[in-house]
């Protein structure tokens, strides 16, 4: 198959194909007129290099995976895979929760600031986003510390 014909079947870009062979992804042969020639066998490495990637897998990973995948057992393929996909799983749930958190005081600073009055005098905003309620517009008086 032709660069071309691999690219639309896996919905991978061409200068990916070209790239993920660069560092040993994926192999072709070269035709007598330059062009890469990738067997049937190509098709199943980019799905599992595709999937892998979903899982947010580095490529030295995937280069790894691979090479279990087309050398070891089920078995062995699973016990290399678990440790992996439980640790990219605990670094899911930590951000996660960095993202909970991060939510809940935008979500207060959101309130704080339409909760704001309206008002002819200087603003001061970093009240809005520091308090735990909205701040009492008042001339000279920052809003900081209150």
């Amino acid at each position: 198959m032709r660069i071309s014909e691999v690219s639309r079947l896996s919905s991978v870009p061409a200068s990916t194909l070209r790239y993920y062979e660069r560092i040993g992804l994926i192999a072709s042969e070269r035709e007598h007129n330059g062009y890469r020639d990738y067997d049937a066998q190509v098709l199943d490495r980019l799905a599992l290099v595709v999937g892998a990637k979903q899982l947010d897998l580095s490529l030295p990973e995937i280069a790894d995976l691979l090479g279990a995948v087309e050398g070891d057992t089920c078995t062995q393929v699973r016990d290399s895979l678990r440790p992996r996909l439980a640790e990219r799983l605990r670094k899911v749930d930590e951000r996660l929760a960095t993202l909970q958190r991060l939510r809940g005081r935008l979500v207060a600073a959101s309130r704080r600031v339409d909760a704001c009055p309206d008002s002819g005098d200087r603003c001061h905003s970093e009240c809005m986003l520091l308090r735990d309620r909205a701040c009492d517009a008042q001339p000279g008086r920052s809003g900081i510390g209150r």
